[in-house]
């Protein structure tokens, strides 16, 4: 489940959960995949982005920004070590927002 700013559920991204499930994917798979896509979402609403309609330049800021500002911490603890995500991690989190994008949203959560 992914839910927007005003706490409501993100028909388009709770579609697109669904039809991970459908497909048989994992839950872990499915529950990783929900992170990533309200990772894109808060990104695109922070940067005044409309998330349904990216430029490949938007795309390229977001990939730089996954590997160059801090994740947040696990832990959630003050002081805790600055962790920063790997070019792999943003690449899988761009193939998540990528899918994401491409699938057709045939019904709502």
């Amino acid at each position: 489940m992914v839910v927007d700013e005003d706490l409501e559920l993100h028909l388009e991204a709770c579609a697109y959960l669904a039809g991970l499930r459908g497909a048989g994917r994992a839950y872990n798979t499915e529950k990783t995949y929900a992170g990533r896509i309200a990772l894109y979402l808060s990104y695109c609403r922070g940067h005044g982005l409309d998330w349904a309609n990216p430029s490949l330049a938007q795309l390229m800021a977001m990939m730089r920004w996954l590997v160059d500002e801090p994740a947040p911490s696990r832990s959630g603890k003050p002081g805790a070590a600055v962790r920063y995500r790997s070019e792999g991690t943003a690449n899988a989190i761009m193939g998540t927002v990528g899918e994401f994008l491409s699938f057709p949203v045939k019904s709502a959560c």
